[in-house]
């Protein structure tokens, strides 16, 4: 079935719903590891909307498959890395400078002395505060996107589905073997390589070449198992993250159910004045979410089935009004 306007105008509706759900996520991060005792009515509540958001970079990953794997374009490699890069390079430069200052700041305000060495750590992490790890993802992933597409092109649709599996299963053992084994991230240059799964299915859901039977029964199943499992491995000493994690056991899936879903949706408020603003607004709402718990302002010592997503509308929309203004200073729209 050919792609209509329509199907384009559902991507503007995941951007925004990816972008608010990072930010729903990063609110619920807070309660869930630093304010609410493990196992008490407010940790459950921050432990499902951490849970039910762990689709949000995913999603963002399949919407940037389903634009650039699209079998029609011809752009020469050259001018899709000058594009890319000219959208890229000087967001990773920004954001990384001032999320290094920024992060100092923090540490000073906690009493935490930042040495050289933990400086050029963080320099050189790939990710200098804990969201920037996508643009660094990104960059790898925008780096081989032009022999992706030139790959799926010759590739039947048998192909590309075992391609999509062999991948997903490689990256779900690759992220069980890190859990049993204390393993870390390895070097920030090949953490693309996994998400290529989810890179190649964004175009396949899109052109309706993939499709999971029953994707909101596959949803909730998904959100449930995931927030259950993180429950049952975390401890009052130690909060267990497996099952957030993008390549575990249930977040390829719930994942995938909710692109469907964006997908098969007869209609969704595309908000097309909101979408080009996205990638900004994940790049700069850990601001409003730092100045918010400093100041006292999201505290959710109690009430954060409530709270939590109060907290993560007000944040969207501060850092949807910060982006708007940002981009009406000289460079600001290129750093968003």
């Amino acid at each position: 079935m050919p792609v209509q306007q329509a199907d384009y105008d559902k991507l503007d509706a995941a951007r925004w719903m990816a972008a608010l759900a990072v930010v729903l996520l990063h609110c619920a991060a807070f309660p869930l590891t630093s304010v609410s005792d493990y196992g008490s009515t407010d940790w459950e509540w921050a432990n499902f909307y951490d849970a039910a958001t762990r689709w949000c970079v995913p999603v963002f990953v399949m919407i940037s498959g389903a634009l650039l794997l699209n079998p029609g374009k011809r752009e020469a490699f050259k001018n899709f890395y000058q594009r890319r890069a000219m959208r890229i390079a000087p967001a990773i430069v920004f954001w990384s400078v001032f999320y290094l200052l920024w992060g100092a700041l923090m540490y000073h305000l906690d009493g935490v002395p930042m040495d050289a060495a933990a400086w050029l750590r963080k320099a050189t992490s790939g990710a200098p505060y804990y969201h920037l790890w996508y643009l660094y993802m990104l960059a790898g992933l925008y780096l081989f996107a032009p022999y992706l597409r030139t790959i799926y092109q010759r590739c039947s649709h048998r192909q590309r589905v075992a391609a999509v599996l062999a991948i997903f299963v490689l990256a779900i053992l690759q992220t069980l073997h890190r859990e049993l084994n204390a393993d870390g991230y390895g070097f920030f240059l090949t953490w693309f390589l996994p998400y290529i799964s989810y890179f190649l299915a964004g175009r396949m859901m899109f052109e309706g070449e993939l499709r999971l039977p029953r994707p909101g029964l596959v949803l909730c199943a998904t959100i449930a198992l995931t927030a259950v499992g993180a429950s049952v491995l975390s401890s009052a000493d130690a909060l267990n993250v497996y099952f957030y994690d993008t390549f575990s056991l249930t977040v390829p899936l719930m994942s995938l159910a909710v692109f469907q879903l964006i997908l098969n949706a007869r209609s969704l408020p595309r908000l097309p004045a909101i979408a080009p603003l996205t990638f900004g607004i994940y790049l700069a709402h850990p601001i409003f979410l730092d100045i918010a718990k400093r100041t006292g302002l999201y505290l959710p010592t109690s009430g954060t089935a409530w709270q939590t997503p109060l907290a993560a509308v007000a944040i969207f929309m501060l850092s949807l009004g910060f982006v708007r203004v940002l981009r009406h200073v000289p460079g600001g729209a290129r750093i968003t």
